[in-house]
């Protein structure tokens, strides 16, 4: 018999198989379980969308769930440049902030 049954039932697929199937890379794989498991579920579901690209999810997904939820708060009025734009910023106020927290 040249498949099983868990084969057959589509178990225990290797990371391979299912970019092969879904039709993507294995760093974009690799990318969606990463934002899967650190982003929250309103930010994974404007992914899975396609309303947030995967590089733009990557950079929210740094942050903790609670500011995730209010940076994805902004972006209805904004577009797709100034969303990146709007992340880099607060992604850099957010580490200034740290680094004098640290310094006092």
């Amino acid at each position: 018999m040249s498949g099983s049954f868990q084969d057959s039932a589509g178990l225990h697929l290797t990371a391979d198989q299912i970019c092969e199937r879904a039709g993507i890379s294995r760093r974009m794989y690799f990318n969606a379980m990463k934002v899967r498991r650190n982003g929250c579920d309103e930010l994974f579901s404007l992914v899975r969308d396609g309303t947030v690209s995967m590089d733009l999810a990557l950079l929210v997904a740094q942050f903790n769930h609670k500011s995730q939820l209010l940076i994805l708060a902004e972006f209805p009025d904004m577009n797709p440049r100034d969303r990146t734009g709007f992340v880099r910023r607060v992604k850099l106020a957010h580490e200034q902030e740290q680094a004098n927290a640290q310094l006092r």
